[in-house]
């Protein structure tokens, strides 16, 4: 592997994680629905013009790809942007870790996938990873949470549950249609509704865009080109040049690189309690997903 690849598989993930900040920044003028609504459009304006490079979905495939819109891009922006006015970012990061794990239990459910025990003891390692991240047990920690505390880490763990009900429902779409693809056409359907919702706020001129302060511009902008549009991208680029294991590796800095993010610019901070929840949780989240594959396979795979 050379220096140049390995530069972009971390910076790939270190931008994925700035998306938690941007989304913050967005929120200080935006309602989640408008944020997001802004953010997938601009990403639109440089996706669309890519479509006439791949196949044309089938009518069965547009409405898969109708719904991992609806689930990825639309609902899981609503809940996932609803927890970061309510909880810390850090704990926001923290918690998505278990998306991986939440997919796995989603996928051997409603796929019939069978998985390994090592897969099964990854899981379980995983969620009690997040049942202590959530300080549920022991009954003083719980005590000392707020009704907002209990709402946001209510309204992430909807969001983990979404993204791995997308994750599975994607499948689908990528048995004949690339990865790009599928993620440029989830954009689009998944952009209308949020669109919808933030048009009588628009209109009517409740938003006055001219009142937004630059730092929620740049949030937008941000989420948009880079946390979407170059993620894309950048990602499939390395599952291409690195291999589907070795890129996945650095999936797991994505909430590692959020949590610092949020510490460094928030004035954040984690306690002992949630560094060992998070190291439980992504000790159970590489047990359950690390795969070691040879890399010509892998490479095969991805051009099917």
């Amino acid at each position: 592997m050379n220096w140049k690849l390995l530069i972009l598989l971390v910076a790939v993930p270190l931008t994925a994680a700035g998306n938690l900040i941007a989304g913050k920044f967005a929120l200080r003028s935006f309602s989640p629905a408008q944020a997001n609504a802004l953010r997938y459009l601009l990403a639109l304006v440089f996706l669309l013009p890519m479509l006439r490079r791949w196949p044309r979905p089938t009518a069965r495939e547009l409405g898969v790809l109708a719904a991992t819109g609806l689930l990825g891009i639309c609902i899981y922006n609503l809940l996932f942007f609803e927890a970061m006015r309510l909880i810390p970012v850090s704990e926001v990061a923290l918690l998505e870790m278990t998306i991986p794990a939440a997919s796995l239990v989603l996928a051997r459910v409603l796929l019939r996938e069978q998985g390994s025990s090592r897969q099964v003891v990854g899981i379980i390692v995983s969620f009690a990873g997040a049942v202590w991240l959530l300080r549920i047990l022991p009954p003083e920690a719980s005590a000392m949470k707020t009704d907002m505390d209990w709402r946001g880490e209510v309204l992430m763990l909807l969001a983990v549950a979404c993204f791995a009900l997308y994750s599975v429902v994607s499948k689908f779409a990528m048995q004949r249609l690339p990865p790009t693809a599928v993620a440029t056409w989830s954009c689009l359907f998944g952009s209308l509704p949020l669109l919808l919702m933030s048009a009588p706020d628009m209109l009517s001129g409740e938003l006055r865009l001219g009142d937004v302060s630059l730092e929620s511009w740049l949030g937008i902008i941000y989420g948009g080109l880079i946390g979407f549009v170059f993620n894309i991208v950048a990602w499939y680029y390395c599952f291409r040049e690195a291999g589907v294991s070795k890129t996945n590796i650095f999936l797991y800095l994505v909430p590692i690189f959020g949590a610092i993010l949020a510490m460094l610019i928030f004035g954040e901070s984690l306690s002992g309690w949630q560094l060992f929840g998070s190291a439980i949780t992504l000790a159970g989240v590489v047990l359950a997903t690390f795969e070691r594959k040879p890399r010509h396979v892998e490479k095969v795979a991805l051009t099917e």
